[in-house]
This record gives structure tokens, sequence and C-alpha cells, in this order.
């Protein structure tokens, strides 16, 4: 081969590198969804420990289903339709949300300093 570097192999290296670029990319991407997921990771083990009353939790909710339909499923409507309207309201309320919040911190931790 000749000193001066093939256009298939010019390609080569630059997919090489395109390559290495996402790989990164794809890591940061990962750690960013692995970063919630740490935060909860103790849920397993929670659940685990406390399963008998979970389990019951369960029982008892599963019992007002099939007991009392008429009213879960009234409580399930009403429940979607509050999320649906807090779902609207969310673009026009979280403006004035950003603003008052850091107020509030402000002051409250002005108290307990």
């Amino acid at each position: 081969m000749n000193s001066e570097k093939t256009p298939l192999a010019v390609r080569r290296e630059h997919l090489i590198a395109q390559c290495a670029q996402q790989r990164g990319d794809m890591a940061d991407q990962l750690n960013l969804l692995k970063a919630p997921v740490e935060k909860i990771g103790g849920a397993g083990s929670f659940l685990l420990e406390h399963r008998k009353a979970f389990l019951a939790g369960a029982g008892v909710a599963l019992g007002l289903l099939i007991a009392r339909p008429k009213r879960t499923l009234a409580l399930a409507a009403a429940g979607a339709s509050v999320w649906k309207m807090g779902q609207a309201m969310l673009p026009s309320v979280m403006p004035v949300v950003q603003r008052v919040l850091p107020i509030l911190r402000e002051r409250i931790s002005g108290r307990f300093q």
C-alpha cells in the first residue's frame, strides 16, 4: 500500500470516530436514566420487607372494586377527570409556580436560619 490513505480507510476512520462519539452519547443518556432509578433503588427491598401490608392493601382495593364497582368506577372517573383538568391547566399555572416558588423558598429558609 502506498503512504496515502485510500478513501475507504478515511471513511473507516470517520465511521470509527462517529461510533465512539455515539457510544459516549449513549453512555451519558443511560446515566441520566439511571439517576431516578438509583433514588428509588430501595423500593424493591421495601416492598419485600412490607409485603404483608402491601398485599393487604391490594386485597382491600380489589375487594372494594368487586363489592362496590359503581363507587370505585365513579372514583376512578373522578380521578381521571381531575388528572385531565390538571394536565390542561399545567401549562398556564407552571410559569406562575416557577416565579413564586423561589420567593417562598427564600422566605421559608430565612425563618429557619
